[in-house]
């Protein structure tokens, strides 16, 4: 099938698939100290023959429960309650089907059965013209900001490339590098996983240092992402999109479940029977530990 016809063709089917956003970018290798020694510098080493790098992306700006500044109740993150907290995996597995059904090859990007993307799926994003790399490390749209969950399909199929990358807008703008707590993002463009809030918070080892910060967090922060510029008409009203309308309807259900007390009582089957759909991988000790340290801080 003729490039421009396969590319119109999936990007269709991605509308009708809920996809709010996608870009095609050339399989080429990425360059970067923290992937040089990684598969995921370049596509060609998941998929030989990889011509095309799809990013999709799923606006999750909706997906808030109005009651997190409320102290009684657990915090999270929009990535944590979308079920796409490592890659978007289902959502492009007919797209992929697609491909195969005209004889291409394509990988999904699935880092929950790969511990970790096989593409840097924010660079992939940039490089297929969808936004740019904010100070926070983050993808930012102009529509979205930085409240897009990301996935990737690399495939041998040869579709059109985006050509022009998006220009960085965040200018001289500071605001998430002074907000970060424990100051991840001292170095604009570079985060300090070891004193990220987010990574600590799914991770065995949580410094001292980091508890008074907690709050009411169980899992994952957004700070950073709170006091973006990019995100504040989001904050202040999400878009109504086809995942945030399904997100309100439950949200009764999720403001009663995210209560301390009842997330502090939850057995390790409950919390899998409850949020095991979200895939997130975070193993149910270092989420009960959280909640412990949330109702500490904040008695």
């Amino acid at each position: 099938m003729e490039k421009t016809v396969l590319s119109d063709s999936i990007r269709r089917l991605a509308d009708s698939l809920g996809i709010d956003v996608l870009g095609f970018a050339e399989a080429s290798e990425f360059e970067g100290y923290l992937l040089d020694r990684s598969r995921r510098r370049d596509p060609r080493l998941s998929l030989s023959g990889a011509k095309t790098i799809i990013v999709a992306g799923i606006y999750i700006g909706g997906l808030v429960l109005p009651s997190w500044d409320k102290s009684h109740l657990g915090r999270t993150s929009r990535l944590f309650l979308s079920g796409f907290f490592n890659d978007l995996v289902k959502p492009l597995e007919p797209i992929a089907a697609m491909l195969r059904k005209e004889g291409y090859r394509a990988l999904v990007c699935d880092g929950s059965k790969n511990k970790g993307s096989i593409l840097p799926l924010k660079l992939a994003a940039i490089r297929a013209g969808l936004g740019w790399q904010g100070k926070n490390t983050l993808l930012v749209t102009k529509k979205y900001g930085t409240f897009l969950a990301l996935g990737g399909i690399v495939t041998n199929a040869d579709l059109e490339h985006n050509a022009e990358e998006e220009t960085d807008r965040c200018k001289s703008c500071e605001k998430c590098q002074q907000a970060c707590p424990l100051g991840a993002l001292e170095q604009a463009h570079v985060l300090s996983k070891e004193k990220c809030l987010s990574y600590l918070l799914q991770n065995d080892n949580f410094p001292d240092l980091a508890k008074p910060v907690i709050e009411n967090r169980v899992m994952d922060c957004e700070i950073c992402q709170q006091v973006c510029p990019w995100n504040t008409k989001h904050i202040e009203r999400p878009l109504a999109t086809a995942m945030t309308t399904s997100f309100q309807r439950n949200l009764p259900a999720w403001e009663g479940f995210f209560a301390l007390p009842q997330l502090a009582k939850l057995t390790e089957q409950e919390y899998g029977k409850a949020l095991g759909h979200l895939d997130t991988g975070i193993p149910f000790a270092i989420f009960h530990r959280n909640v412990l340290m949330a109702m500490e801080r904040l008695q």
